[in-house]
């Protein structure tokens, strides 16, 4: 039930991501190379990714799929079908690879972004608009590097939580005085969240980079979305909720069950709609063109 003190339900916008990492990521961020580890990723190539497309054509949702370069040059039938079915592609690295191993060098960060795109381009025909880095981190240099090869919006910062803001160029970190904050770009940004990622609730893997050993209970999981749905609808006016799954996590069957759970949660408030991130980055664009400039 809605809560009478506060003024919802209000309209917003869901969108579903898929971060499709499949064997990329156990290689790059994790760097295994033994076949135990990569199967898993394996999974999500040949099983995982199609259980989630079925799923989505059942509900008639329309998602985002953030797709490694090796991912596609891997699996690029799969790719080829998550475009057939009217999904959006976004560029995920190429071999599930931090911008931030390129700190110190930026044209080595922008040639992985140009060879992820045209792997991501063989496989689909489509060259994507919307970045996501793995680990959720960005150089200094990302988004101008990102804005310089045509990408519209990025979705690698938690500066918010149920709002799109512009990404920022030139920020300084100092640990003697205050955070610098630089000038905004032409880049939207749709921030993400680990508590609304299903790899650190689902996955057991320990490595020097990464570690995570919860194999929650999907109730418990469900209760964390739901509640925070709950709170876009009642207190958030025009909120973005951006979710992310992982084709090789969620496409288990109790995960799978707990994804139609989470849609049908979310289809029960009429003032939500399903969009892809695209989408909704363009919907902030457009909406920040149209507000009145401050005198």
């Amino acid at each position: 039930m809605m809560d009478s003190q506060f003024g919802g339900p209000y309209g917003g916008t869901v969108c579903l991501t898929f971060d499709f990492d499949a064997i990329s990521g156990w290689m790059g961020s994790f760097g295994f190379n033994t076949p135990g580890a990569v199967s898993q990723g394996e999974f999500g190539g040949r099983v995982g990714i199609y259980r989630v497309l079925d799923l989505l054509d059942r509900y008639k949702v329309r998602a985002s799929f953030y797709i490694p370069g090796h991912t596609a040059d891997t699996f690029p039938e799969a790719v080829r079908e998550i475009a057939t079915r009217g999904h959006e592609i976004g560029h995920h690295s190429y071999l599930h690879d931090s911008p931030t191993l390129y700190a110190d060098d930026p044209s080595a960060e922008r040639a992985m972004y140009e060879h992820g795109i045209e792997a991501i381009e063989r496989a689909s025909g489509v060259r994507p608009i919307g970045y996501r880095s793995p680990g959720w981190d960005l150089t200094v240099d990302s988004i101008s590097i990102l804005q310089d090869l045509g990408f519209k919006y990025d979705s690698s910062l938690q500066g918010d939580d149920y709002h799109c803001y512009w990404a920022r160029i030139g920020d300084v970190l100092h640990r003697d005085r205050g955070y610098e904050f630089g000038q905004p770009s032409d880049m939207v940004e749709i921030p993400v969240s680990w508590s609304w990622d299903d790899w650190p609730q689902f996955v057991f893997v320990t490595s020097p980079g990464f570690t995570s050993n919860q194999l929650a209970n999907p109730s418990k999981v469900f209760e964390i979305w739901s509640q925070d749905i709950d709170y876009m609808v009642e207190r958030v006016p025009d909120g973005v909720f951006d979710i992310t799954f992982h084709p090789q996590v969620v496409g288990r069957g109790h995960r799978i069950k707990l994804l139609e759970r989470f849609i049908e949660h979310c289809q029960q408030y009429s003032t939500l709609t399903f969009a892809r991130m695209d989408e909704a980055a363009q919907a902030f664009r457009a909406a920040e063109r149209a507000r009145p400039a401050r005198t």
